[in-house]
């Protein structure tokens, strides 16, 4: 530990010794990924409390060639909040202790807050206030705002609010050369230069550290709508997002939940309370339009096997928890390949069709767990291990196999997950050339000694 003493000294007047965790056994919690796929070494986790700590942390690694790993909840699922493992030193930037909510703009429909806010603490904040903000992911409880922004964070109100790029009016990053980007505006115009803010959306850490951040706020709904339908066939889901939309009914979310993650569900919680091929939980906003009266219209002629209304907040919340509680689930259930795409929905049937026929042709691959947000084409889906039939070459082809059919269809290899260090070879392969180059060409421009989340998003 002895060659590290001078940036320790220099770290310690950065933020002082209570605010650096030098203990192995302590650090390996925010050395290890979510999925424990992923374990990269730190010479030590440091927590600022202000944007001038985060500026002074990155020039002391600058001055010391430490690279950065920022985090926040450290909930990502491809490894994008660890440090990769590297004869390089790294310094982990845990931003938990940033989580103040810095003002509120009734008028506005608008929040500013520091990166560490987790969603949870500003659900609670603006609720209060009779307002809603509508990022909504299972992690709420842990994954802080900053990271959200980072990864471009997208959950199960898309189709109707849009992805985390829609919900930010601005940001406040600081950059690797230790200067700060002031963009934080609540302004719904501005056109003055480039929007740079975007720059710093979906980039996983490795353009700047997003130190705080202003959203668009909405006003709380007056109630919900909340069902849970089963359907033979996937089409029949299909038809009736199609339904509800033409009949000028967008709903804030539409699940979808395969029979596979349905048996995987009910292996380790509650039985869901009906059974078919395919489950919809599907949610309406109520307020002054549309009436319930209208929506309960528009699902009397829907093709079900089965059908559950939530009646309260209670059965709402219920319906919730286990969409919520599917990738606990298919943790404790094992092992899997897992894969975040998006395919524009009028692709997605033919999509499952193929690839699950070649899958199960090729590798005898037939059990897929496929959930997720089919209202707006993003579906998690999950093959889990074999161990009879997997090799040490198997998953990778089967991920070449997947991503070659995702892309087939005009889809994409990472709907809202990233990138970070688990797809950096698929990345390259399958998404277009020029596009790549110029984001990487950024990235050198930006951070030309890639001190920022190395590793991530374009590889070593």
């Amino acid at each position: 530990m002895y060659q590290y003493v001078n940036i320790f000294e220099e770290l310690i007047k950065c933020v002082g010794k209570d605010s650096i965790l030098l203990d192995d056994n302590k650090k390996i919690f925010y050395e290890t990924d979510w999925r424990n796929v992923f374990i990269g070494p730190s010479i030590a986790v440091v927590f600022p409390t202000n944007t001038r700590e985060v500026c002074q942390i990155v020039k002391a690694c600058i001055k010391y060639k430490v690279k950065i790993t920022p985090q926040g909840g450290n909930t990502s699922k491809c490894g994008g909040a660890v440090p990769i493992n590297s004869k390089d030193k790294h310094l982990i930037v845990n931003l938990s202790r940033m989580n103040t909510i810095i003002n509120l703009d009734k008028d506005n429909y608008s929040i500013v807050v520091e990166a560490g806010c987790t969603l949870s603490q500003i659900y609670k904040f603006v609720d209060t206030n009779n307002l809603m903000f509508p990022l909504k992911i299972a992690a709420a409880d842990t994954c802080q705002i900053g990271g959200n922004i980072s990864t471009n964070a997208g959950g199960i109100n898309v189709l109707k609010y849009g992805t985390m790029r829609e919900l930010v009016l601005g940001l406040e990053a600081i950059l690797p050369n230790g200067e700060l980007v002031n963009q934080l505006k609540v302004l719904r115009k501005d056109n003055v230069n480039f929007d740079l803010k975007q720059l710093f959306i979906g980039s996983e850490g490795t353009l700047g550290i997003i130190t705080k951040a202003s959203l668009k706020l909405f006003p709380k709904p007056s109630g919900y709508f909340t069902c849970l339908i089963g359907v033979e066939k996937l089409i029949d889901c299909i038809l009736l997002l199609s339904h509800l939309k033409s009949n000028n009914i967008i709903p804030n979310s539409f699940e979808v939940i395969n029979k596979t993650t349905q048996a995987v569900y009910n292996a380790f919680f509650t039985k869901i309370p009906i059974e078919s091929n395919w489950l919809i939980l599907c949610e309406i906003e109520i307020g002054l339009e549309p009436k319930l009266s209208q929506i309960y219209g528009l699902f009397d002629g829907v093709k079900s096997t089965d059908i559950v209304i939530a009646s309260n907040l209670k059965d709402r919340d219920l319906l919730w928890r286990i969409r919520e509680n599917i990738p606990i689930a298919e943790k404790l259930y094992g092992n899997a390949l897992k894969y975040d795409i998006s395919l524009p929905i009028s692709s997605i049937i033919e999509f499952v069709n193929i690839n699950g026929f070649e899958l199960n042709n090729t590798f005898c691959l037939a059990e897929i767990i496929i959930f997720g947000h089919l209202g707006d084409g993003n579906l998690h889906y999950n093959i889990p291990f074999n161990e009879a039939i997997f090799t040490e070459n198997t998953a990778e082809l089967v991920d070449k196999l997947v991503y070659k059919n995702v892309v087939k269809f005009g889809g994409s290899i990472s709907a809202e997950h990233g990138i970070g260090q688990l797809k950096t070879t698929w990345v390259k392969q399958f998404y277009d050339k020029n596009s790549y180059n110029l984001a990487k060409s950024i990235k050198s421009l930006i951070d030309p000694s890639n001190i920022f989340n190395p590793g991530k998003v374009f590889g070593l």
